[in-house]
């Protein structure tokens, strides 16, 4: 989490999922099971979702 970017919060998720859609169907499920434990969150709503796209054999440079 990024609070202080601006205009808005940055939060990320990363997920494994067959297509974006279902990658960004995950991440706004991770989202509301996050934001309904912290009171601090749960008036927020997500607004945009980018998706990096990260596929098989892709070298990130982690060792």
């Amino acid at each position: 989490m990024h609070p202080h970017a601006l205009p808005h919060p940055v939060i990320g998720f990363y997920v494994r999922a067959e297509s974006p859609l279902e990658a960004k169907a995950a991440a706004l499920s991770l989202w509301r099971l996050a934001s309904s434990g912290l009171v601090q969150l749960q008036g927020w709503e997500p607004l945009p979702a980018e998706d990096p796209f990260f596929g098989p054999g892709l070298e990130t440079g982690a060792p």
